[in-house]
């Protein structure tokens, strides 16, 4: 078997927080998929000037409950810990 590749995005709360750790289980082909649609979705729309944005190395993901420019949304994937188990049984 292959390497399997995974994102795991995970959102730390402030210690003084009540709220829980999340996290967001990505299969590496489908962030990858979702971050150059972004990027090229974000490199053929005008700036706030109307001026064209120019080629960069900075990649962004948004975590929910925003939505990326693109309008990918990653809440799909939260806690989805079971995406790794089918791998691994495949």
């Amino acid at each position: 078997m292959g390497t399997i590749f995974f994102w795991v995005l995970c959102g730390i709360p402030k210690p003084e927080s009540e709220a829980n750790f999340e996290y967001f289980i990505i299969p590496a082909s489908e962030m990858a998929k979702n971050i150059l649609e972004r990027h090229r979705t974000w490199l053929d729309t005008p700036g706030k000037k109307g001026q064209k944005h120019n080629e960069s190395s900075v990649r962004t993901v948004h975590l929910p409950p925003l939505k990326s420019f693109s309008g990918w949304d990653i809440s799909e994937y939260r806690d989805r810990w079971d995406l790794i188990e089918q791998k691994l049984k495949a």
